[in-house]
């Protein structure tokens, strides 16, 4: 799991896709300027477990933030924005206050993921633009 902050750091995003991607979201909050203290910062997931996910976010990816139910139960309403659908990866967006503050997260389809998070990520995705 990478976690950036800046435009720079975008250079350890091992995939070249997502790391275009990443630096194209960067761009659009203000390039150089991006403030990731004031508007969130971006996770780059292309290995790892759900628990270390959860313990940088603060809450499991796969349930309602504030509800607690999983995806796959019944009930299961998103707390995310949106998730969109890359070649390379998913992008999951969610907004953590009435600031704006929020996390971006790209999840790489390559190995290494958890499959139960690439299910969700496809069962609630719309298509993106590369």
């Amino acid at each position: 799991m990478e976690i950036i902050h800046a435009l720079l750091s975008t250079m350890q995003i091992s995939d070249p896709a997502i790391r275009k991607l990443v630096q194209q979201r960067i761009d659009e909050l203000g390039g150089d300027k991006f403030n990731a203290t004031e508007l969130g910062y971006f996770l780059v997931i292309e290995s790892g477990s759900l628990n270390s996910i959860s313990t940088q976010i603060g809450f499991s990816i796969l349930a309602n933030r504030f509800t607690g139910i999983r995806w796959d139960q019944p009930g299961f309403t998103p707390s995310f924005e949106f998730i969109e659908e890359f070649s390379a990866c998913y992008e999951i967006v969610f907004i953590l206050d009435d600031s704006g503050y929020g996390i971006d997260i790209f999840i790489s389809k390559g190995t290494g993921v958890d499959p139960d998070l690439l299910a969700m990520c496809q069962r609630y995705a719309t298509p993106g633009t590369d």
